[in-house]
């Protein structure tokens, strides 16, 4: 069994630049040349493609992947060509792979085969002809469009490139024929194309038998899973199938199959989709590969669109990062920076979509809120895939992380499972909390107080320690400058003589620099205790305020008392004196401390020093434990 076969990889995407679908095949392609191991299931395209022995295995994968989508999706043949090429973004210059997907709809949405408006049904592809492309997936620019010509013969294309940023193109082609083309240019402007069955052209939307939904979903199903495999048809449906009812709830369609859109229709969002999901099945050694993302940058400003000027992020896209977890963008950044179709990707991936209802139009959007961290895991390989827009301040590229959980999960043979499955949901929750203080952190007019801590409690209780114990507590505290020192300690005692945990005073400077005194007090996490002592505070200091801090964790030995009879006899307590035991839970003892008002009346009237007395009875009390481990139990 090889050492890829054991692994549990978990991929997490780094989105902290954006995201776009030739974002996220990219970074997959590029981890593929950090691997430590070979890929094991590239079948080199059934033999027909022969790689020299110093061949990348990103460029193996790309070619596997070409292969399967070719005959995977039968009805996509020769409409793509795929290439990709290394590129550098940001004054750091940092290398990552930049993917081209070039379609002869020119990205847009595209017919039902053998329709009339299939040009593979009007014109033969046994001739020489050239391309010249220029697009981009600039997902960080203010609008998106595809600029294309395509001129037959022999006319030549200029292409300007910086020597600098760009290396040569690997190129994995399906048309059946020979020719060259050329990539390149700066701005993507994404149009979105939109028509509903049933309206007039009149209305704004055309009729057209293009490829929507239904004929992408039936593609999928159909598909030899030799090819394309059962699950990642069935997460490529899903990620339309979100994208569908994010245009459906958007335009106010009825149903998800009315509705026909660029980004479901268009080559390069299939080829987007399903390639990526091709890549983490190879890079997964067709495991199951666990999958989380970074917080989506919501992006600012406006795009422009078949539909006018639209906020950032477009309507559809927000509704897929609904439930996902975002952030601002980039500083000085402003358009859009996260895709459609990347946002569907990521929300089928990660599982946001997973407990979304598929019933009433209404109940759709509930999905579960992910937490954008990634797992404890041993990273293994690492991916950079680019956008195409170069920004000065920061480097327009999403990161793959590849990672191997197994490591992390290994536990002793005696391990309780229960245990760490009640740590591990402890630890989901903690994030959720986490995440929760974090939103508040940055919502003005909101207090830490409103935070739902219910479940803290509970989730510290679990990470105690096996050495020592650990609960919440609360910390109650007051500022007193007008107060005197006999009002101060008076206030102590009652906070101990009813049920402070620990009582204390804090010499502190006020305004005008005043003198002044910081009332402090522990007590357990109960209400009415918590009640009790508030009322002490206000009626026997001259507070008009008290500071409550809630769930203070703290951390405590185990305490039990050993009782030692000293040779100082004549007095009151006939020598006998109580001593402290702290120790770990595992009884490894960790200090010993006479009580000291005991040690006092001992030394006061048998006429010996209190230091005597005190360090006599630590040492009689550790002898005896020595001698008898029973005394541990003692109180």
């Amino acid at each position: 069994m090889s050492a890829a076969s054991t692994r549990q990889y978990h991929a997490h995407f780094d989105c902290f630049s954006g995201a776009a679908g030739d974002m996220l095949l990219a970074a997959c392609l590029d981890a593929a040349d950090f691997l430590p191991h070979p890929l094991q299931r590239l079948k080199a395209a059934d033999g027909d493609a022969k790689f020299a022995p110093e061949t990348k295995q990103s460029e193996k994968l790309l070619a596997q992947i070409s292969h399967d989508l070719e005959n995977g999706l039968p009805e996509m043949k020769g409409e793509f060509e795929l290439s990709v090429e290394r590129v550098w973004r940001g004054s750091g210059m940092i290398a990552a792979k930049k993917l081209h997907v070039k379609s002869i709809y020119k990205h847009e949405s595209a017919p039902v085969p053998g329709t009339a408006k299939d040009p593979s049904a009007q014109e033969h592809h046994n001739h020489s002809h050239s391309h010249s492309h220029h697009h981009s997936h600039e997902h960080n620019d203010d609008h998106h469009s595809h600029e294309h010509s395509h001129s037959k013969g022999n006319a030549k294309v200029d292409e300007k490139e910086e020597p600098q940023k760009k290396e040569s193109h690997l190129h994995h082609s399906h048309h059946n024929h020979n020719h060259s083309h050329s990539s390149s240019g700066n701005h993507h402007n994404h149009s979105h194309h939109h028509s509903h069955q049933g309206e007039s052209k009149d209305g704004g939307h055309t009729h057209s038998n293009l490829r929507n939904l239904p004929q992408i979903a039936q593609m999928l199903k159909e598909a030899p899973s030799k090819y394309i495999p059962r699950k990642v048809a069935t997460l490529a449906i899903d990620a339309f199938t979100a994208l569908a009812h994010a245009e459906m709830h958007t335009h106010g369609a009825e149903s998800i199959d009315q509705v026909h859109f660029h980004e479901v229709g268009a080559v390069d969002s299939i080829v987007d989709t399903v390639g990526t999901l091709l890549a983490l099945h190879y890079l997964c050694d067709g495991q199951d590969c666990h999958i989380t993302c970074s917080r989506l940058p919501m992006g600012e400003g406006t795009v422009w669109t078949d539909h006018g000027l639209l906020p950032v992020p477009a309507p559809a896209t927000m509704r897929l990062m609904v439930g996902m977890p975002t952030c601002p963008g980039p500083s000085g950044v402003t358009g859009e920076l996260v895709t459609p179709t990347a946002a569907a990707l990521l929300r089928v991936l990660t599982g946001a979509n997973n407990q979304a209802k598929q019933g009433k139009r209404g109940d759709y959007w509930q999905p579960k809120v992910i937490a954008g961290r990634p797992p404890s895991m041993v990273p293994i390989a690492v991916g950079l895939g680019a956008g195409s827009k170069d920004f000065e301040r920061h480097p327009n590229v999403l990161r793959l992380i590849l990672g191997d959980c197994s490591t992390q999960k290994q536990t002793s043979p005696d391990t309780d499972t229960n245990k760490e499955t009640s740590v591990s949901a402890a630890n989901d929750e903690t994030e959720q909390i986490i995440n929760q203080i974090e939103n508040v952190s940055k919502e003005p007019g909101r207090n830490f107080e409103e935070v739902n801590t219910s479940k803290v409690k509970s989730v510290t209780n679990t990470e105690s320690s096996h050495l020592w114990n650990s609960n919440t507590l609360t910390h109650l505290e007051a500022n007193i400058d007008d107060a005197t020192p006999e009002l101060m300690a008076h206030a102590i005692d009652l906070l101990l003589e009813n049920g402070a945990i620990d009582a204390w005073i804090v010499p502190i400077v006020m305004k005008k620099g005043r003198p002044a005194h910081s009332l402090n007090c522990l007590c357990h996490d109960e209400k009415a205790k918590e009640s009790d002592l508030l009322a002490i505070m206000f009626r026997h200091t001259t507070t008009l305020g008290i500071r409550i801090h809630r769930n203070i964790l703290r951390a405590s030995l185990k305490r039990r008392f050993i009782k030692v009879q000293l040779p100082y006899r004549n007095n009151d307590r006939d020598g006998e004196v109580d001593v402290k035991i702290s120790s770990f839970k595992n009884d490894e003892v960790v200090s010993l401390k006479a009580e000291f008002d005991q040690c006092k009346l001992i030394a006061k009237e048998s006429n010996v020093p209190l230091k005597i007395v005190s360090s006599t009875a630590v040492r009689m009390a550790w002898q005896l434990i020595q001698t008898d481990t029973s005394a541990l139990h003692s109180r």
